[in-house]
């Protein structure tokens, strides 16, 4: 009985190795942030600038991404970006998406406090394709980022 142990211990263990084996890891170490918002008192779909860090060694693209904004605690509004992004190994980059602002009343609101910093939290979704795997990442930060006020 004692023999038989040994076996069947050897082939559970590969078989565990070889299921770790041909799942594939889902890439971390990527931040995404707020750097400015640019509202006006009467556009509803206003520019966000984003940087997206890459803290990996290895080059990540991504399909499109889904970005929630808070301000100072209040929702404000979704972005929605379909155009794919490249990001080399350990590097950066900056894009502007457009925010669509939650209601009216809030594009007046922001637009009359004037050009200042403000608190945000920004809930990202990456979606990525590897192979025929789709996957989504999901961060989020905070951080302090520049309200202008001014026409797009």
């Amino acid at each position: 009985m004692k023999y038989l142990r040994l076996p069947l211990f050897a082939l559970l263990s590969l078989g565990l190795f070889l299921a770790g084996c041909a799942s594939g890891a889902k890439p971390g170490g990527i931040t995404v942030t707020a750097v400015s918002l640019q509202v006006s008192p009467t556009d509803l779909r206003v520019p966000l600038m984003l940087h997206f860090a890459n803290e990996n060694v290895v080059p990540l693209g991504y399909s499109s991404s889904v970005h929630k904004l808070y301000l100072n605690g209040s929702f404000v509004g979704k972005a929605v970006n379909d155009q794919p992004i490249g990001l080399p190994p350990m590097n950066a980059a900056n894009r502007e998406v457009y925010l669509q602002l939650d209601n009216a009343a809030l594009a007046r609101q922001l637009a009359a406090g004037g050009s200042r910093p403000v608190h945000y939290r920004i809930e990202t979704v990456l979606h990525q394709t590897v192979d025929e795997d789709k996957l989504q990442i999901k961060t989020a930060s905070e951080g302090s980022l520049e309200l202008r006020v001014g026409t797009n």
